[in-house]
């Protein structure tokens, strides 16, 4: 299953040839026969023609369509690309305040195990509802496909609902179906190389890359969540519950401490009546060019006094 949700760690969904007896005909009929009826199975398996890209399926403002990059042996890399019309935007897997995070269906596809939808590092920004975080212009989501048969090639079929943003979020959906050839190396394999190395790099708590870092994190006397960070002054974080009765809301910008690393203070916003047992929180932090992200387990009741309990 494998849907992107939003407030969801990691989501899916999941929808899944008749032969008949031969043995009256000659062997040398059947052999015939074989050759034909095996044919579309691995030359057009996927029904429509194989490409380096779907058709552009046009929507609100916007328009999306499937590519296909290269494979390694064992899996593809495909990706979504949604380009929108000026001063547009399109939602990150965490739409904010307002807006509709994608959310894609991938069960008509193919010799199809499994596929993972990656979000590159999003801006901020602000509109009549409040804060959100998205893309501006254009974006590439990059598909990790994982083949039943990674000699064969695989069908994607696609469902994909997104929201659109400009004075006020409209949903928007396409539909797109590519066959990828298990040996291909597309021409779009530099673009969604290039969309990959931007999702954000998940790393532990203290392990540093590309100048960020995640370090301590405390409960403030005013009940907010301090996470001190190595990091530029001018760098973005983003904070996600593990369901969406929590909404978290960082400060746009971090303040300096005494030893020269960035704090963010993070208010609990929305919380669940009922607090029950640690829970795991995300957190990814953008700046200087880079991105990572981190899971942070927050005790029961340091998650009390964050919701005011």
């Amino acid at each position: 299953m494998t849907v992107a949700r939003h407030g969801e760690f990691v989501g899916g969904k999941v929808r899944r040839a008749a032969r008949r007896g031969l043995s009256s005909l000659s062997h040398a009929y059947v052999a015939a026969l074989s050759a034909i009826l095996l044919l579309p199975l691995s030359a057009g398996m996927a029904g429509p023609a194989m490409a380096q890209e779907s058709a552009w399926d046009e929507g609100h403002a916007s328009r999306a369509r499937l590519i296909a990059g290269a494979g390694d042996g064992t899996q593809m890399l495909a990706g979504i690309e949604i380009e929108l019309a000026e001063g547009y935007k399109t939602y990150w897997r965490h739409a904010g305040d307002s807006g509709l995070p994608p959310e894609i269906d991938w069960s008509g596809s193919r010799n199809v195990a499994d596929i993972t939808l990656d979000f590159p590092a999003p801006g901020r920004f602000r509109d009549a509802s409040g804060t959100f975080f998205g893309y501006q212009d254009a974006v590439i989501l990059p598909l990790t496909v994982t083949p039943f048969d990674a000699a064969e090639p695989v069908m994607l079929s696609v469902s994909l609902s997104y929201g659109v943003c400009k004075d006020v979020c409209i949903p928007a959906f396409a539909d797109f179906e590519l066959t990828i050839p298990a040996s291909q190396s597309g021409s779009h394999a530099p673009r969604l190389a290039r969309a990959l190395n931007e999702v954000p790099r998940r790393v532990a708590t203290g392990e540093p890359y590309a100048g960020l870092a995640f370090h301590d994190h405390a409960v403030t006397d005013d009940g907010r969540l301090a996470i001190a960070v190595d990091a530029p002054p001018d760098a973005l974080l983003m904070a996600e519950g593990p369901d969406y009765h929590w909404f978290l809301d960082p400060d746009e910008a971090p303040r300096a401490d005494a030893s020269g690393r960035q704090v963010f203070a993070v208010d609990f916003a929305e919380t669940p009546r009922e607090i029950t047992g640690a829970q795991p929180f995300r957190f990814t932090l953008v700046g200087g060019g880079a991105a990572i992200e981190t899971l942070i387990e927050i005790p029961q009741e340091a998650l009390r006094a964050l919701a005011g309990h």
